[in-house]
């Protein structure tokens, strides 16, 4: 492995002028900084960060936080991130939530032992608002990706999830259906809990009754939307359309309808919520509500690294998404 010791051999100068040099410090020419960082290109050095940091008290490293990593959801989300620290020189450090910051304690680790310079977390839980407020008074540089807080010293990216629930239900409505199901997410969480209450207002609007019998409530796995879906399919009179509060509880929809003998969208249709990589590939390929995605992650590290180089506002960023339909063939 190379050292700081090899590229001073190379160049000719003392380790501590490489040093300098390549952490942009004052007291070395032009001419003999270009030919440090030229050397250090070529003999593929790249400076220690653990040790750097112990000086500088800056680590170039953004936490994010996320319920579950191996979830499909998260993929465009993680590839956003990426791309915008690649361009940055920020390094970024991934860990599971599991829905759960306080007991997780990942969060509180990264941030308290100065692990990390910022934090992004993901996720919607609403319980967690106490502690977040937590990391204001600390006043660490973070973004909250998925959830807006009013509070205007918290930066937020997100999703015009109210806006998602209706404009699902209304698409259905529009096709003829009055009897609509819903099979939403944890409640627990904001993501769930407005897109409920789009689903009420575009019930409302067009002169129909919320019917709690046609409201299923999962944890946005596949399994519960299986679940929920045969439930639903016992009830009477039977419904003629679902939106789901994501698609991976669609896919499990589409299973359940597909066993029941069941035609999609001919006897029920289905909607689903995010248009993951896979909706296209269902059978029949899944019409579903799109959020951005890859642009929501790219834009919550911009933020942060925005705040990590030119220093926190008084008032926080609100970067709110809409979302639109995507028509295939399942509704």
């Amino acid at each position: 492995m190379t050292t700081i010791k090899d590229v001073a051999k190379r160049v000719g100068v003392s380790p501590s002028v490489v040093s300098r040099a390549l952490n942009n410090r004052y007291g070395v020419k032009e001419s003999t900084r270009e030919k440090i960082v030229r050397a250090a290109k070529e003999m593929g050095y790249y400076p220690n960060a653990a040790a750097r940091s112990l000086v500088t008290r800056i680590t170039a490293t953004i936490g994010v936080m996320m319920a579950d990593l191996s979830e499909p959801y998260y993929t465009q989300i993680i590839r956003g991130m990426e791309f915008s620290a690649s361009k940055t020189g920020y390094t970024l450090l991934f860990s599971n939530s599991y829905e759960s910051l306080e007991k997780s304690k990942v969060l509180e680790k990264m941030v308290y032992a100065e692990r990390v310079d910022g934090v992004i977390i993901v996720g919607s839980n609403v319980e967690e608002q106490e502690y977040i407020l937590k990391l204001v008074e600390k006043k660490v540089p973070f973004v909250l990706l998925e959830r807006d807080i009013p509070d205007p010293r918290i930066n937020c990216v997100y999703l015009d999830n109210f806006y998602g629930g209706y404009l699902a239900t209304k698409y259905l409505l529009d096709k003829g259906h009055t009897r609509i199901a819903h099979i939403s997410g944890k409640i627990g969480f904001q993501v769930a809990l407005d897109r409920l209450e789009g689903y009420k207002k575009a019930l409302h609007e067009a002169g129909l009754l919320f019917d709690k019998e046609l409201v299923m409530t999962g944890n946005f796995v596949w399994q519960d939307g299986y679940a929920a879906m045969k439930k639903l399919l016992r009830s009477q009179p039977p419904c003629t359309a679902v939106f789901t509060a994501n698609d991976t509880m669609a896919f499990g929809a589409l299973q359940a309808i597909a066993e029941s003998g069941l035609s999609i969208p001919k006897d029920i249709a289905v909607i689903g919520f995010d248009d993951l990589e896979f909706s296209s590939l269902t059978n029949p390929p899944l019409t579903t509500v799109h959020q951005p995605r890859y642009e929501m992650g790219k834009e919550a590290v911009r933020i942060v690294t925005s705040l990590l180089q030119q220093g926190a506002s008084e008032k926080g960023v609100k970067l709110c998404y809409r979302p639109e339909i995507i028509i295939r063939r399942s509704a």
